[in-house]
């Protein structure tokens, strides 16, 4: 199960980290100077190997101009129920 959760939570979160880092033009290395990690520590983050602590993984939000919103499953990106 736990691999489950690894595989979601890369799937459903992390891309949208890559894409949003992309869509600024923000290079890995420099992503790394601008949150204070060590050098190479996103990388591991975008590709699975390594996981953001809670803190830092706010701080990655913080760092792309964006925020963490919870949601309940089956919501639409506006809080309403899907159909």
């Amino acid at each position: 199960m736990e691999k489950a959760l690894g595989t979601q939570f890369h799937n459903q979160l992390i891309t949208q980290f890559v894409s949003k880092r992309h869509e600024l033009g923000i290079s890995q290395m420099d992503l790394d100077e601008i949150i204070g990690v060590a050098r190479g520590l996103v990388s591991k983050w975008e590709v699975g190997i390594r996981k953001p602590s809670g803190f830092l993984f706010c701080v990655w939000a913080e760092s792309l101009n964006c925020n963490l919103i919870l949601k309940n499953k089956g919501e639409n990106n506006d809080g309403h129920n899907k159909s």
